[in-house]
């Protein structure tokens, strides 16, 4: 990792490019906050169900953008399980060619469908970070968004596979039960509900361990992310846990 990475040792877990960038005024501004490091996604145009073409498309278009910050990003390869075989060479080719870190799981499948253990299986051999989104939500739900309950079976399954939960799971004091008992399941800060008091609720129920911090980048601010985190009222060690220790840790056996 490069010098400016090691002096800013915040890392970003759940980030997206905006049409089909990442932009350049946030790595800017994450070196004032002292974030050093962004995981990053492409989701597209965010359809929930893309075709295969769309998804190669996608990871490439992330590939560029990871060659052209080598030093500030890394990146989850979007993954749709729908596509079987298709699916798993894709994810084959950007982490074993293009030097991606992880996989992110979204809406077209829950995650603890059987159609996801290809994939899974293959994280947990290369030591993958999985970032699966989950939101509880009782209106405007997508067909097959993920709750905590299919991140804590998914996990139970694989119990190999470092998942990250996004968002808290959109409902944080029930989600941080059910994903309580699966020690692979971290939770991340990201998500426009969470505040400071959710994420010192996350630290106590499952420890500094498994909270990683995540903003939802490019769709909220990052300072006002880095902000709740700082008022959790967390000690030394258990901050800088959540800003980037574990994740550091996670990193280093990537591919090992």
């Amino acid at each position: 990792m490069s010098t400016l990475a090691a002096e800013l040792p915040g890392i970003d877990a759940h980030t997206h490019l905006d049409g089909g960038r990442f932009d350049p005024a946030v790595l800017e501004l994450g070196e004032r906050l002292g974030i050093g490091l962004f995981l990053c996604s492409n989701l597209g145009a965010f359809q929930p169900h893309p075709g295969m073409d769309e998804v190669r498309e996608m990871n490439g278009v992330l590939a560029g953008e990871l060659r052209r910050h080598p030093e500030r990003l890394r990146g989850y390869c979007y993954v749709n399980p729908r596509f079987g075989r298709e699916a798993l060479d894709d994810l084959r080719r950007n982490v074993e060619d293009r030097g991606m870190i992880g996989v992110k799981l979204w809406i077209a499948t829950l995650a603890d469908d059987p159609l996801t253990d290809p994939i899974l299986e293959y994280a947990a051999a290369h030591r993958l970070i999985v970032l699966a989104h989950a939101w509880r939500k009782t209106v405007q739900r997508f067909p097959y968004e993920s709750t905590a309950v299919h991140i804590a079976r998914a996990a139970a399954r694989h119990p190999e596979v470092r998942f990250v939960m996004a968002h808290l799971g959109g409902q944080p004091d029930t989600a941080a039960d059910v994903v309580r008992p699966h020690a692979n399941v971290a939770v991340d800060t990201s998500g426009t509900i969470i505040g400071a008091g959710e994420v010192a609720l996350a630290v106590r129920r499952l420890g500094a361990d498994r909270v990683v911090f995540g903003s939802d980048l490019h769709h909220i601010d990052l300072a006002a992310n880095v902000g709740k985190v700082l008022g959790a009222g967390l000690d030394a060690e258990q901050e800088e846990r959540v800003f980037g220790g574990n994740l550091r840790r996670w990193l280093a056996e990537v591919g090992s």
